[in-house]
């Protein structure tokens, strides 16, 4: 092994860290700024932030909430896309999971020049 090949992969792992870092501080300033779904042109820059709201099920509440042991094994790992699918199926119904998730929001942050 080549050890200055070594040592520059190293390097570029630690560079991208930072990188990574100061992008994620950044977007995070970034979305602070805007709450809502926005598109911004700046100058020569155009800002898209769109906001997707994602489930996240409480396991324990879903199997409470889906006592049929037969709809569990469709399931049997929370997974939003399978419970998606129940849902359009009309095999379960949005009362029978009431209060079992909580909505989070998720920022998508897209700049193009």
């Amino acid at each position: 092994m080549d050890f200055n090949k070594l040592a520059r992969y190293c390097e570029l792992k630690e560079q991208q860290k930072r990188l990574e870092d100061e992008l994620e501080s950044i977007r995070k300033d970034i979305v602070a700024m805007y709450a809502e779904t926005s598109e911004v042109k700046i100058n020569d820059y155009t800002l898209k932030i769109i906001y997707q709201e994602k489930k996240q099920f409480n396991d324990q509440l879903l199997f409470e909430a889906l006592p049929d042991p037969e709809l569990w094994k469709n399931i049997s790992k929370v997974d939003p896309a399978k419970i998606s699918a129940l849902l359009k199926a009309d095999i379960i119904t949005g009362e029978m999971l009431e209060g079992t998730y909580s909505t989070i929001r998720i920022p998508y942050v897209y700049v193009s020049k």
